[in-house]
């Protein structure tokens, strides 16, 4: 359930400056050619603060603020990679985040995966035209114990929906909730009861498989 995604060179620094509306004057963000993704991966997402929109990288697998255990017996990075929207609000992992702490994660596609176990391949889903466009997401901050060590870490996690009619032959139970870039204000800093209006399967023409 889409648990690998990327960018090509088509996501730039300057493009995501443009499409994302960051702040003016905030540090830029290393983006290499082409990146991908996988659970546990420190991956750019872009985040709402009282300045501004900023974009900074976080470990992918959302760790709750109220887990006091090793991080080691939570499975990290393989749990809370994503959900789906309608636990969101039922989840004590989420509840707060979707409330609080929503963000977009740029990408130029996702993977879903298909074929027997053992024997999977990762099928990605873009724009027609390759474009960069944003998933919808939740970030939080944890303090903790990791193999011994007292870490802080930033964490995000993907939101669910759906799938569309594109996805639906590869991966029929869900896809990540794809925003058009015009609604990632309402995603990020709208009120809760509007911005999960949000969570639902893109139309089919916005994507395709490549």
């Amino acid at each position: 359930m889409c648990a690998h995604y990327g960018f090509s060179n088509l996501l730039t620094w300057t493009t995501l400056v443009d499409l994302a509306g960051l702040m003016a004057g905030a540090g830029a963000l290393n983006l290499p050619e082409e990146e991908r993704f996988f659970p546990g991966s420190m991956a750019p997402i872009v985040v709402n603060t009282p300045k501004g929109r900023l974009a900074r990288r976080m470990h992918w697998g959302l760790v709750p603020p109220f887990w006091n255990q090793p991080l080691e017996e939570k499975r990290f990075p393989t749990f809370n990679y994503n959900t789906r929207a309608d636990d969101w609000l039922d989840k004590p992992s989420f509840r707060d985040a979707v409330r609080h702490r929503r963000c977009i994660i740029p990408a130029t596609f996702f993977a879903e995966y298909s074929g027997p176990a053992g024997a999977k391949q990762a099928i990605p889903f873009g724009r027609p035209d390759g474009s960069p466009f944003a998933m919808a997401g939740v970030w939080g901050k944890w303090q903790g114990v990791h193999k011994g060590e007292a870490v802080q870490m930033n964490t995000f996690s993907m939101l669910t929906t759906d799938a569309n009619a594109v996805v639906h032959p590869i991966h029929p139970k869900a896809m990540p909730v794809v925003l058009s870039w015009a609604d990632i204000g309402l995603w990020m800093e709208g009120p809760l009861e509007e911005a999960i209006k949000l969570a639902r399967p893109c139309p089919d023409d916005a994507l395709v498989r490549i």
